[in-house]
């Protein structure tokens, strides 16, 4: 983990609050594996509100076009609050102090290419930011990677391009039928499941807690195995504080919690109490 001040490189508006954050940050991206996240303070100055800083996930690592060396980090941005206001409305060339990269994220290891056939990448809105990297340490180990990307409507659906560009085949769903099919991405998500039953599939989820939820009854149902990133709100991001606590299944019926920040935020589903949302 490395604590640096880092150059903005742009801020691009993809709409419906959403923005795409491009950071100067080659020490830090060359750290990075999917579904870590970063810490970055909003503003400027260290002692300028607000004070906490807030916790992104990595979307993308830029890379030189000669070399193919880690150049950058490309960040997800909902402006959603004072905080992430200030920080989409800053300026190319302005610093900022970013902390990371954190967390446990997704484990795709080369024995899983013996194991796992396919896999499928559930998202909900911004949910998206974990899963483009996923996809392509997936297509390294030749598993092929099936995208479900469901919104409010057709531009919640941001950034798919990416995906489009990998080759991978992507389903999409809308609940105002804007885009792709009108309903929950549980939906195609079921179907597909059902119709290959008994393969070696693996899931994987990051969005809201009832989307995510549903997608861990459909895995639990085809006695698949799901990997879900969480969201919680962090106070420190170093587990100090507990604020990003997330209740989990005790197997002797006792209360037990785990830190989003240190042991997340990439989870086995099964182990999350899904009656329990996190604050």
């Amino acid at each position: 983990m490395l604590d640096r001040k880092v150059k903005i490189k742009s801020v691009r508006d993809l709409g419906s609050n959403n923005y795409l954050l491009t950071l100067n940050a080659a020490e830090q991206a060359r750290l990075i594996r999917p579904g870590q996240f970063f810490m970055l303070k909003c503003v400027e100055e260290v002692d300028e509100n607000p004070l906490l800083r807030r916790p992104f996930t990595v979307f993308n690592i830029c890379r030189h076009a000669r070399s193919g060396r880690p150049a950058g980090l490309e960040l997800l941005i909902k402006d959603v609050g004072t905080g992430t206001r200030k920080l989409v409305r800053m300026k190319p060339g302005q610093i900022i102090h970013c902390l990371g990269p954190q967390g446990n994220g997704f484990k795709v290891s080369a024995e899983m290419k013996n194991r796992v056939e396919m896999a499928c990448l559930v998202a909900g809105g911004v949910g998206i930011a974990p899963l483009y990297m996923l996809a392509q340490d997936l297509m390294r180990q030749n598993i092929k990677p099936v995208l479900f990307y469901g919104g409010a409507g057709a531009s919640d659906l941001v950034l798919r391009e990416y995906f489009e560009k990998l080759g991978m085949d992507t389903n999409y769903t809308t609940m105002d039928g804007s885009f792709g099919e009108r309903g929950l991405v549980t939906e195609p998500l079921a179907r597909f499941l059902h119709k290959r039953a008994h393969r070696n599939i693996r899931v994987y989820a990051c969005g809201p807690w009832g989307m995510m939820q549903a997608v861990h009854k459909l895995s639990e149902r085809g006695k698949l195995q799901c990997d879900v990133s969480l969201e919680a709100r962090m106070g420190c991001s170093l587990g100090a504080c507990l604020g990003c606590v997330v209740r989990i299944k005790d197997p002797h019926g006792e209360d037990r919690y785990l830190r989003v920040c240190q042991e997340g935020p990439v989870f086995d589903s099964r182990l999350i109490d899904w009656e329990t949302e996190p604050v």
